[in-house]
């Protein structure tokens, strides 16, 4: 899945939190929170929220909590993954030497660090036995805030440095990948199912064509260039991974591409952080059987797999701030490792391992764990490798200690820009030292991945381009990014190609400049056509030389240009009814046009060249049907009238959720001074019989009110005469 937002993180857990029973509410913020006063429920959420930023009571928070639970929120945030299934969590605690079931997420969530998945349409949470109960610990799903699950990192989980006394690391240098193996194969498998989509039978799973044609793929079935193990099913792990990863999108059970996350955009080391958070979430793949759907309980594959990597972690864990400690006592780099102690630990620890997991072998899941670590971790390049006698040895990269023994941040040298080479038939070969996480995904959007390798080579093809296009890419898009990171000009038969398949698609002309030409009215764009002086009509009022070229300006009298980098131009006047808007054609641009109809309709002229519109109940309605916000519309009218929406429009955007007005009868009663009608207000003899004051010299009061108010006005010399 995406990487968590902190901000969206915190939306979750007000609205989880919001969908507690107020006693149990109340309960998990008085731990979390520790309200000296009984305060409103509102108010226990806003701080709640509040304090899962704020470091300080996190700190406290966690160290509340029992051992065991502090465990449970540092393997969620070693794991970089906010979502588990608590099946998979309690699995991961009784690894560690907690079996007491339920109790640790049970402390956990009872001090609000800590949040079930509730189903939208469900009742109010009020037992958490019980929603584990309805749910299963298959199905139940907790998640913790990433700012909480970030501070338990540093929670010693007191796994043993299997590195410790073991053999040191053989002469030759280590094996270290480049990190993109997996995001071109997820990019690959993205392509596949936007060329046709992936469909899940009701129990997840894939059917047979949909498994055939992934398990056949030439791409997606080549084993990688450096390869240290074998691993089936490469396609299918790329499909569930992506699926997992956001890349992929379900739908009515059918898998369709999405959007590539953000995360590759930001460099190498973002973009493997949002994969291996991923991670937990694919199931139905085992490094030794290949696809292996769940048909009854939890894949062992998640767990598994992230003690494996915290195993390779224990023995050079850093604090939890990520600075390296000075002195004797610093945290030394993991030492490398012999894939079948881990496997050895596993073993003895992991409560499924040695029974329905395909490791339970003669090698006591020795080669499941090489398959994890060299044919998974390894390109994703969270470990290194060297050659052993008996295979090899492992050990945590610069990015894996990072990520899992807290570990800087590793320095990713400049590459070069230029690493691409277009070809004359079309082809592009793509070399992987300069290439990116955020350029695969560029190049992935309208070229078709053709080989994985030392060189990958892809192939520009009508369907690509069309998907591409229908991206919301355009040719010159396109093109920019092929002569940004190739290595020669881009082949003008390959630009030309382009163009063709563009032109074929949706017939749109592209201008580098261009100077439009707006007329006061039709006929006079009419006129200036037949004149030649514009030669393209594109809208009523506005035209351009065929060529997108400067016309014959000597033709036309000109009464402004615009510069449409500038902010925009104060052009409309309201009229004093509020809902009449007259434009000024000096100071009007082009964009006004097709603002000005999102919220007023055009009125018959009555001066020739002023062009008038009008605000109506339907047209301000309609703007906020089609998503603008008041925000959006009163930003419109500063910039464009010097003043906010006015008053009648309000009333037209607002006056149908405000309470309704209420008509009553009553008097009104007009002093002839103001002073003599603040002291009426001011009296409390007269104070009390005075419904409310109009002005400064009217008052309103009730009919019943009104001679026991000329009664007492009398007493004091005012003669209260009725008209």
């Amino acid at each position: 899945m995406p990487s968590p937002d902190p901000d969206d993180w915190s939306v979750r857990v007000r609205d989880a939190l919001g969908r507690y029973d107020e006693p149990l509410l109340r309960a998990v913020a008085g731990r979390l929170v520790k309200p000296r006063t009984n305060q409103p429920a509102d108010d226990l959420l806003d701080k709640a929220v509040g304090i899962l930023t704020n470091p300080p009571q996190i700190d406290r928070r966690i160290k509340e909590l029992p051992p065991s639970s502090r465990k449970l929120l540092a393997l969620i945030g070693l794991s970089r993954q906010p979502r588990w299934a608590v099946g998979h969590l309690l699995t991961l605690l009784a690894s560690l030497g907690h079996a007491e079931g339920f109790a640790p997420v049970r402390a956990a969530l009872d001090a609000g660090l800590l949040y079930p998945e509730l189903p939208p349409d469900g009742p109010p949470l009020d037992d958490f036995d019980r929603w584990l109960g309805a749910g299963g610990t298959l199905a139940a799903v907790a998640f913790a805030h990433p700012a909480v699950a970030a501070r338990a990192r540093g929670e010693d989980l007191e796994l043993p440095d299997l590195a410790s006394g073991g053999r040191e690391p053989p002469g030759s240098p280590a094996r270290q990948a480049d990190g993109l193996e997996w995001p071109l194969r997820l990019a690959a498998v993205w392509q596949q199912v936007g060329g046709s989509a992936v469909r899940l039978t009701q129990a997840n799973t894939l059917f047979k064509r949909d498994q055939t044609r992934l398990q056949g793929d030439e791409v997606l079935a080549a084993l990688p260039a450096d390869h240290l193990a074998p691993s089936p099913d490469l396609g299918i792990l790329a499909l569930f991974w992506a699926k997992a990863a956001g890349l992929l999108a379900e739908a009515d059970g059918e898998l369709r591409p999405g959007s590539f996350p953000s995360a590759w955009d930001a460099g190498l080391t973002p973009a493997v952080s949002q994969l291996f958070a991923a991670l937990p979430h694919v199931e139905a793949w085992d490094p030794l059987a290949g696809y292996a759907p769940v048909e009854s309980g939890l894949s062992g594959f998640p767990t598994a797999g992230l003690l494996s990597l915290l195993l390779l972690a224990s023995g050079g864990r850093q604090p939890p701030d990520g600075k390296p400690n000075q002195g004797a006592d610093a945290p030394r780099s993991p030492g490398w490792t012999d894939p079948a102690a881990v496997a050895g630990w596993l073993w003895e620890n992991h409560p499924s391992w040695a029974g329905g997991s395909p490791a339970a072998t003669t090698d006591r899941g020795a080669g499941w764990v090489e398959g994890f670590l060299l044919g998974v971790a390894y390109p994703l390049r969270l470990v290194e490798a060297v050659p052993a006698a008996d295979g090899w040895a492992v050990r945590l990269s610069d990015l894996g200690r990072h990520l899992l023994a807290g570990g800087p941040e590793p320095v990713v040298p400049p590459l070069p820009p230029q690493t691409l080479l277009v070809q004359p038939n079309a082809e592009v070969l793509a070399f992987r030292q300069g290439l990116t996480p955020g350029l695969v995904a560029a190049l992935s959007r309208f070229a078709r991945w053709k080989g994985i390798g030392p060189a990958c080579t892809l192939e520009l093809t009508p369907e690509q381009t069309y998907r591409g296009l229908e991206s919301g890419l355009t040719l010159p898009m396109v093109l920019q990014t092929l002569a940004r990171h190739s290595t020669r000009p881009v082949p003008p038969g390959v630009a030309d190609l382009l163009q063709r398949w563009a032109n074929k698609r949706d017939r749109i002309t592209v201008f580098a400049s261009a100077v439009l030409v707006e007329f006061p009215t039709p006929a006079d764009l009419d006129a200036a056509l037949a004149r030649g002086v514009v030669s393209v009509k594109l809208t009523d009022r506005v035209g351009m030389t065929a060529d997108g070229a400067e016309p014959g300006l000597s033709q036309l009298r000109l009464i402004g240009n615009r510069d449409y980098e500038a902010k925009p131009q104060r052009c409309v006047s309201v009229g004093d009814d509020g809902v009449t808007l007259t434009v000024d054609a000096a100071q009007a641009d082009l964009l006004l046009d097709a603002e000005i109809g999102r919220y007023a309709e055009p009125l018959p002229p009555e001066t020739p060249g002023v062009r008038r519109f009008r605000l109506t109940p339907a047209t301000v309605r309609r703007a906020a049907d089609a998503g603008l916000s008041f925000a959006d519309i009163d930003g419109w009218f500063v910039d464009r009238t010097g003043g906010p929406l006015p008053p009648a429009g309000r009333l037209f955007l607002f006056g149908g959720k405000v309470p309704p007005p209420t008509a009553a009868r009553r008097l009104v009663v007009r002093f002839s001074s103001a002073e003599l009608a603040d002291g009426v207000v001011q009296w409390p003899e007269t104070r009390r019989l005075i419904a409310d004051r109009l002005g400064p010299t009217a008052v309103v009061v009730e009919e019943e009110a009104f001679d026991p108010l000329r009664r007492v006005l009398a007493e004091v010399g005012v003669t209260l005469e009725e008209i």
